[in-house]
């Protein structure tokens, strides 16, 4: 076998792991730094609960209502040339939140990470509709999320270990100019299709009107993607934002302990994800597996929420939780049928139904919070109880709830089809 063809057959898969690491530096962007930081946020600018849970939820605002028309990019323009400029937006959002004490400029610049994020995921996933076999789609946009979801693992207690010894903005500008690298690397080692495949078909064009009315006319993508928006819920509300500050409270343990046993839910997920992938093909079905996951999620978080447990035990119950959020195959499923020239925009239209999850209960969360509060305030900052808490993780356990009875409604297909 020639250099050449030796490179094209490596090439797919160099360029899934390059914009794989894009995926990785949003996540702990929209990951790491709130669900340890939640504290430092509300005493830097000067925020309750409430507050906080808006400014951060600021980037699911953007991330979540331009996915649509990300997809349709996606689906017309150079993926090399968008993920290079989405990373750079990315970077140059986290470097305006930390710059700044004012809150609104801080929103602003997260914003901008939600913006430059929102081409992450679905870069990849055009990626691997495009580069790999039908038969192999579940199982790498599986390993996508599964490897993406290491990024908050790995990085949330060195997060939280960091900041106790140096100035949590420092080490955000450092995250920062990092994500200049990635679009840097982007640039140079991703390509397009058309430009290596001298026997590849162009898709076919089909106009934005036409797409729109094929995939808004489908109830399957209805169904699929309010389940997922339930489905994601507890990665939304603890992952990313009230977690460690849940346990940390519950068990009166230092920040890093705590991040620990809250990353735990995307350790997970990394584990859960191919899992469920696999279980997938082997029961050729992807509704089996998603019921099962949506079920057992409800479960273990109604024993988080409502049983105080010892803290190993809540390590697992967290990874638990994690792991049967793996069964997200709604981005699999739902691109089942569909012309390949919009697998971009079907793919963010369900992946703009996943983070409405986090539009909706992270400020949903911090008034329930407020609610509940005391009254007691130390050092000028509000001081919220475990209880305060657990009324606040009932908008979560209500969204799975909604999601187990959603599963039953979704019209299976095999997943060995394109």
């Amino acid at each position: 076998m020639s250099e050449a063809k030796k490179k094209c057959n490596y090439l797919p898969f160099v360029m899934w792991m390059i914009l794989l690491m894009f995926f990785v530096y949003q996540f702990i962007a929209r990951s790491s730094f709130p669900t340890v930081l939640t504290e430092e946020y509300m005493k830097y600018f000067s925020l309750d609960a409430k507050g906080v849970g808006a400014l951060v939820s600021c980037y699911y605002l953007v991330y979540t209502f331009v996915q649509i028309p990300v997809g349709i990019i996606v689906d017309r323009y150079s993926i090399r040339l968008i993920a290079a400029v989405a990373a750079s937006l990315c970077a140059a959002g986290v470097m305006i939140f930390v710059a700044t004490q004012y809150c609104y400029v801080a929103g602003f610049g997260q914003m901008l990470v939600g913006l430059g994020s929102a081409f992450a995921f679905i870069a990849v996933l055009k990626t691997i509709s495009n580069w790999f076999p039908p038969e192999k789609k579940a199982v790498f946009i599986s390993y996508t999320i599964s490897i993406g979801s290491l990024g908050p693992v790995i990085f949330s207690p060195v997060v939280a270990k960091i900041v106790e010894k140096f100035d949590w903005r420092h080490i955000m500008m450092i995250f920062s100019l990092l994500g200049f690298v990635v679009a840097a690397i982007i640039w140079i080692v991703v390509r397009d299709k058309q430009s290596t495949e001298t026997t590849a078909v162009p898709e076919e064009h089909i106009p934005l009107a036409k797409a729109l009315k094929i995939l808004l006319g489908s109830p399957q993508i209805w169904v699929l993607s309010f389940f997922i928006m339930m489905q994601y819920a507890p990665l939304s509300a603890l992952a990313d934002l009230w977690g460690t500050s849940f346990i940390k409270k519950l068990y009166s343990i230092d920040g890093a302990t705590a991040s620990s046993a809250n990353s735990m839910m995307y350790l997970g997920l990394a584990v859960g994800s191919p899992f469920f992938a696999h279980l997938a093909v082997r029961m050729n079905s992807y509704k089996n597996p998603m019921i099962l996951g949506i079920i057992l999620s409800a479960a273990v978080f109604s024993i988080v929420q409502f049983v105080h447990v010892p803290l190993q035990a809540m390590f697992v119950l967290i990874f638990m939780i994690g792991f049967s959020c793996g069964a997200m195959l709604q981005y699999a499923l739902a691109t089942v049928g569909f012309p390949k020239a919009m697998l971009a925009t079907v793919s963010g239209f369900i992946n703009m139904s996943s983070m409405v999850s986090g539009v909706i209960l992270m400020p949903s969360i911090g008034w329930l919070i407020d609610l509940s509060w005391d009254g007691k305030i130390l050092d000028g900052i509000k001081i919220y109880s475990v209880t305060d808490y657990r009324v606040g993780f009932i908008a979560v356990l209500v969204a799975l709830l909604m999601g187990v009875v959603l599963s039953f409604f979704v019209k299976d297909k095999s997943p060995t089809t394109d």
